[in-house]
């Protein structure tokens, strides 16, 4: 498969990817705004669970094939380099809000959704969105690069920008570093390991610690 290939069907998948979402997220508006957010949390959820399996059928021999030769050494390399991003993302985070004066709007979006819709939020963060992250934003680019850092640097610079879809002002675009660092290491695992499964893991793991960390902090009323 050609390079201009491989650019073709992951620009379609991330157009594909976009749509859908924006299809999940005018729902969204309607139940967030509805009196049975039960019903509500339980479609959105669908929604979502529908969108990863239309994109996983895309990665279906790379899932299976990595799965299969999953080893205890490349899950280390994935989590080594986590906590290496981790300790970028939060050392980035401090001066920023210093800046700013603020967390972030997708940060402070996804505290107000995990607390009003907590089964659509943790299914969402801790399970679905991570797994169709990494096959967006991470494996279906992997093939168009061949340099590891043109690679990653790329990877992290997209997932950087996406999640800065609800900036209210422009001092906030300095979340991209954070969030981009975090996405850099976890493109950085996908190379040296070739398997995706590798940052699924400790993508599902970074957002769980989150939200675990953020219950905890409103149980103790911080």
């Amino acid at each position: 498969m050609n390079k201009i290939k491989k650019i073709i069907i992951a620009f379609f998948l991330f157009i594909m990817y976009i749509s859908l979402s924006l299809i999940i997220e005018s729902r969204f508006k309607i139940v967030f705004n509805s009196s049975n957010k039960i019903i509500g949390n339980i479609s959105l959820s669908l929604g979502n669970i529908l969108i990863l399996l239309l994109l996983s059928l895309f990665f279906v021999p790379e899932l299976v094939e990595g799965f299969k030769k999953l080893n205890k050494k490349d899950v280390k390399t994935g989590y080594k380099n986590w906590l290496i991003g981790l300790a970028i993302m939060y050392a980035s985070n401090i001066i920023i809000i210093l800046i700013n004066k603020n967390i972030a709007s997708n940060e402070s979006y996804n505290r107000e959704l995990l607390f009003k819709m907590p089964l659509y939020a943790i299914s969402t963060m801790v399970i679905i969105a991570p797994i169709i992250e990494e096959l967006i934003f991470r494996l279906s680019i992997k093939d168009v690069f061949k340099n590891k850092w043109v690679y990653a640097t790329v990877s992290g610079f997209i997932f950087g920008l996406m999640h800065m879809t609800t900036v209210t002002n422009p001092l906030e675009l300095l979340y991209i570093i954070p969030y981009g660092a975090l996405g850099f290491m976890f493109a950085k695992t996908v190379f040296e390991t070739d398997n995706i499964w590798c940052s699924i893991f400790t993508h599902m793991t970074h957002n769980g610690a989150i939200i675990a960390l953020l219950y905890l902090s409103h149980l103790l009323g911080a």
